[in-house]
């Protein structure tokens, strides 16, 4: 199996049932995992006092959001480094959806369209690629260095939509989107200069991760309006985690993950890498809920917001948890510039969106 340079311990390393670095994982999020808990139970339990678009409803998707985006940052990051199968904490991460959606929606699974599902069986095989190329990411590059190249997304993204999308559907390149891009770069290559953590292959990897993402969204969108469209959302679920498994599980055996587990059984045993573990399935599971309930209940400015916030606290936990390092002047500036020209590409596409919507809103009020 392939080293990281960034592991915080060895794969023949044994966790002591106390260990700093876990204690800190479970004591930062085990509080918002159990809050998330009660929220959602009270929820299921008083629906009619959560009604789509209300404050109640909004701050539900908002605090959701963004607990659950740091938390999966967070999560992932800590079980590789405890034990070093990214690959194998996919299949879980999956194992715990499925369990959790069939257990809630089996019936809707049960009589939904054979024809539209097996059209859908292509799709778990770029849900699992995005999935894996996330995770092996932590393996080989700090939590606040993927952070900071994760900002990079809508570059590749840009170039992709470009390339695939119609003219009409392709991102604009107007000068503050260029800006914003360049200023993420800059900030990107001062931050990275003098990080001995530094990967390429992580990099890459990171890259991957985000043309698979595009791929994943572009292939669901496409299905989801045409070939699928009467399919229920957790009948799409089941079967990206349940045959998604399938390559998670080939990638184990490619990577010899396998051989590490004598190693590291130990880790695997311990009652807190366990947890660690389940509270990443069950946070992956709510953060593409929570995602889709902002985007439905609340302003892409304020979607960009949160998003903005939760990479903040993020870098913040890969500080005070993992130890990564930028007491350096020059790599805090590095990451003000990566943050800023995230806001900034946020709040660009934002202007242009209203920009695009105020000739439809004045026609419709003439």
């Amino acid at each position: 199996m392939l080293s990281s340079p960034t592991n915080t311990t060895s794969l023949g390393h044994v966790l002591a049932t106390d260990d700093p670095q876990k204690m800190k994982v479970l004591m930062s999020i085990g509080p918002f995992f159990v809050l998330l808990a009660v929220i959602w139970t009270f929820y299921f339990a008083r629906k009619d006092l959560f009604p789509d678009k209300s404050v109640a409803y909004i701050a539900l998707a908002g605090f959701t959001f963004s607990v659950t985006s740091i938390s999966m940052h967070t999560l992932n990051k800590a079980a590789v480094s405890f034990t070093h199968q990214p690959a194998t904490i996919t299949c879980i991460q999956m194992l715990v959806a499925l369990v959790v959606l069939l257990g809630m929606h089996w019936r809707e699974v049960r009589a939904a369209d054979r024809k539209q599902m097996l059209r859908w069986c292509f799709v778990p095989v770029v849900y699992a690629a995005m999935l894996n190329s996330s995770l092996f990411g932590f393996e080989y590059l700090s939590l606040t260095l993927v952070t900071v190249f994760r900002n990079l997304a809508p570059l590749v993204t840009m170039a992709v939509e470009r390339v695939v999308m119609p003219p009409e559907h392709q991102p604009k390149v107007t000068f503050p989107i260029v800006g914003a891009i360049l200023i993420m770069i800059v900030g990107a290559l001062v931050f990275s200069w003098t990080e001995t953590a530094f990967s390429w292959f992580g990099v890459g990897l990171i890259v991957l991760n985000t043309v698979m993402a595009i791929a994943d969204r572009v292939i669901q969108r496409r299905l989801l309006v045409q070939e699928c469209k009467d399919l229920p959302l957790s009948a799409c679920m089941v079967i990206n985690n349940s045959l998604g498994m399938l390559p998670t599980i080939l990638m184990a055996v490619l990577t010899h993950e396998i051989r590490g587990f004598e190693e590291s059984a130990t880790n695997w045993r311990d009652p807190g890498v366990i947890v660690l573990i389940i509270m990443s399935g069950f946070m992956g599971l709510f953060i593409g809920l929570a995602g889709l309930m902002c985007q439905k209940a609340m302003s892409a400015t304020s979607f960009q917001v949160l998003q903005n916030m939760s990479k903040v606290v993020v870098v913040g936990m890969g500080v005070t948890i993992f130890g990564d390092k930028i007491n350096d002047p020059i790599r805090v500036f590095g990451i003000f510039l990566s943050l800023a020209g995230s806001m900034a590409y946020g709040y660009a596409r934002t202007l242009e969106s209203k920009a695009e919507l105020s000739p439809l809103v004045k026609k419709n009020t003439v």
